[in-house]
């Protein structure tokens, strides 16, 4: 599955930025990246793999102009539809893969570049196309380690598939410490809530497996699930994140 099609997949119930659990988590988060210097009030701001909206939305109240980048069809047009219901002017959208696209036109067009948990930043050239983007700061939100999913793992653990815990953060720090380059960081925890029926759960893991590459047959997930946790599904994340912030040289 290619990386595209599991963000269109999961667009279907990715959180909105106005959730009320999900805008009071946002905004503290902001407010604790404003602490170090960054601030958004009258900026030009590019959310990189923006998904639904959640951080660029929010951000877009005090930003001069916000573009919100995303590989999902799917995850922008429920951003276009929080956009319109809620009459936001202020902000652009682009659907492109980060790593193709072509951003000459954007050269240092931000004030701040913005990336949260996505996996279009991955090495060095993910964060040099960042910093090209960006006159003043980069702000980075990434897997920190710890992930942990009862359900998730007792799924990988049963069809005998290692699980992948993404190390965002750690890849970052590392790029930015090899380039001597001095940035601010901390941790923070986070956890959400996955409720779902059965056929939507199958649909979960069939296609987060098959983006490993691992072939699996939808019935013996339905088979495993429906055996364990019957016809309805709730799953609760405990994460661990990492924000990193740099000035751009």
């Amino acid at each position: 599955m290619s990386m595209k099609n599991f963000w269109e997949f999961k667009s279907k119930k990715y959180p909105r930025p106005f959730d009320e659990k999900v805008i009071e988590k946002t905004k503290g988060i902001l407010k604790r990246i404003e602490s170090y210097g960054v601030l958004f009030d009258g900026r030009d701001v590019v959310d990189i793999g923006c998904g639904t909206g959640i951080y660029g939305l929010v951000i877009a109240r005090k930003a001069r102009k916000v573009l919100c980048f995303d590989i999902s069809d799917g995850m922008i047009n429920i951003l276009k539809e929080e956009i319109q219901k809620l009459n936001i002017k202020n902000v652009e959208t682009i659907v492109g893969d980060f790593r193709d696209y072509n951003f000459d036109k954007y050269k240092k067009a931000f004030d701040i570049s913005f990336a949260s948990m996505t996996p279009a930043i991955k090495d060095s050239k993910d964060i040099l196309k960042m910093e090209y983007l960006s006159k003043e700061f980069c702000v980075y939100i990434g897997w920190a380690g710890r992930r942990e999913n009862k359900v998730y793992d007792e799924v990988f653990d049963y069809f005998k598939i290692k699980p992948h815990i993404p190390r965002g953060y750690f890849d970052v720090r590392k790029v930015l410490d090899e380039r001597n380059i001095k940035y601010e960081t901390f941790i923070f925890e986070d956890e959400w809530e996955w409720i779902g029926s059965l056929d939507e759960a199958v649909e979960e893991f069939y296609n987060r497996i098959k983006l490993d590459n691992i072939e699996i047959k939808k019935e013996e997930i339905r088979d495993f699930l429906l055996k364990k946790y019957g016809r309805n599904i709730f799953m609760k994340t405990i994460a661990s994140e990492g924000v990193i912030i740099w000035k751009v040289r």
